[in-house]
């Protein structure tokens, strides 16, 4: 099997367990896909300076909150958000057969804002009201970044780009109460494991020329890089370095989690501490190659709009760009960690994420996503990127009102949330999505296994 088709199946993380490059361990496949019900995976092979590497981007949706715009907002009772999406930048170098071969990975992840809210469905109002529902303690939200802590390790980074100001209050209701949850759930934290919440209002900051929205974008995206770190390794086509494997990231694999045990916390880590880490430290010997130990990603950068689809887009390419650079830095490709936005490979970037971004927004949003701020980057016609947004608008629009709760049905029969039984209602019968619902003190309840959230009609 080629490295590529591996790529293809799994993180390649999952890779470090295998003997060989031929053989994937069955218990760690079955640990990562009933997790996800979708995927986008796109690979390409790019050049810098004449040396050839290859570049795949994965994203894999979840299973368990999973569902359309407007019928699925927020979390549940277990934590699990809608429109939870982990998406996978992996590199690695193309190499003659027999050479080591050096792989990078850095992951991030986006998500509905952990609260209980929801939008009601309207054929008459394009952005309906924003209804929120009160957790005093904030169990749920709890629940949600316990379980990041639990999959990637800690730091969790908030990236959070809704409104700050608006005539008609809406995103601000959340952005004012996603605050107060996090500063509630970091008082029975360790000062080490504290959530880190970085609110950043890109409507407000897109105002300007979408450059200047993307360096300030890159610099917050180089913060969170230094401190979760990213994945690197080298090893041969036919054995992995037994002293390389040796490591806490491979136990805990084997026992189905992919969360990695160990990395730097150190807050003030820089750039140069990760090129340092990545480039230097302790090397095994592998006949006649020089083989690193690897160092992985611990702690995850977490970003969100309201929809999790354009902003959202916009803030996880920064991010990609700037991991991109750390990746062919420490691969040896370029010698400066840091791309420039008017380089070719940055545009080639671009286009992964636009690619990627389209791809989530048809599924959740019902239409391509909102890419200006990448349409005036490349230059395109100011009144083509209008009349683009306003198709994608009404687009949205229609699908949301008219299509979604059909899409829906299909989404809970897919992925076995809905089982006819004879004598019940048939799916097409039921006017809401909450098949099993139960209402307490006027809140909604949700059941995680089931996925469904109550008290939403169809239209």
């Amino acid at each position: 099997m080629e490295v590529a088709d591996v790529v293809e199946m799994c993180s390649f993380a999952l890779i470090l367990k295998s003997v060989s490059f031929g053989t994937l361990p069955k218990k760690l496949l079955r640990g990562i896909f009933p997790r996800r019900y979708a995927k986008r995976l796109e690979k390409a092979t790019l050049s810098v300076s004449g040396r050839e590497f290859k570049l795949t981007l994965i994203a894999r949706r979840s299973r368990h909150y999973a569902g359309t715009r407007y019928l699925k907002r927020g979390v549940n009772e277990k934590g699990r958000v809608a429109n939870d999406v982990e998406t996978e930048q992996i590199v690695f170098e193309v190499v003659p057969e027999g050479f080591p071969m050096q792989i990078s990975s850095v992951v991030q992840n986006r998500g509905s804002i952990p609260l209980f809210w929801s939008q009601e469905t309207s054929r008459l109002i394009i952005k309906p009201d924003i209804i929120l529902s009160k957790d005093q303690n904030f169990e749920a939200t709890k629940l949600h970044f316990e379980n990041l802590a639990k999959r990637y390790g800690n730091p969790i980074i908030i990236l959070n780009l809704i409104k700050t100001q608006e005539k008609k209050p809406r995103e601000s209701i959340l952005r004012t109460e996603f605050a107060n949850a996090i500063d509630h759930i970091n008082k029975s934290l360790s000062e080490k494991n504290r959530l880190r919440f970085l609110h950043w209002d890109l409507h407000k900051h897109s105002k300007r020329k979408a450059t200047n929205v993307l360096l300030l974008l890159g610099k917050v995206a180089a913060y969170a890089l230094t401190l979760t770190g990213f994945f690197y390794c080298q090893v041969t086509s036919d054995l992995i370095h037994e002293e390389c494997m040796n490591s806490p990231f491979t136990e805990n694999a084997e026992n189905g989690s992919l969360s990695p045990q160990y990395n730097s916390n150190n807050d003030n880590e820089d750039g140069n501490n990760l090129e340092e880490r990545c480039n230097g430290g302790n090397n095994a010997v592998n006949g006649n190659h020089s083989i690193k130990c690897p160092t992985f990603q611990m702690g995850v950068l977490r970003t969100n709009c309201i929809d999790c689809l354009d902003r959202t887009n916009v803030a996880q390419y920064a991010f990609g760009l700037a991991s991109l650079g750390h990746q062919l830095n420490a691969l040896g490709v370029v010698d400066n960690p840091k791309i420039d936005l008017d380089a070719p490979l940055a545009d080639d970037l671009m286009g992964f994420y636009e690619r990627m971004g389209d791809t989530l927004a048809h599924q959740y949003g019902g239409s391509a996503a909102h890419n200006k701020i990448f349409s005036e980057r490349r230059g395109q016609w100011k009144a083509a990127t209008q009349s683009q947004e306003f198709f994608r608008t009404l687009q949205r629009y229609y699908n949301n009102a008219y299509m979604d709760a059909e899409k829906q049905d299909a989404i809970n029969v897919f992925l076995g949330h809905f089982k006819p039984q004879q004598g019940k209602s048939a799916l097409w019968e039921l006017d809401s999505d909450q098949h099993h619902s139960v209402r307490r003190n006027g809140q909604t309840n949700v059941d995680e296994d089931a996925g469904y959230l109550s008290g939403q009609t169809r239209p």
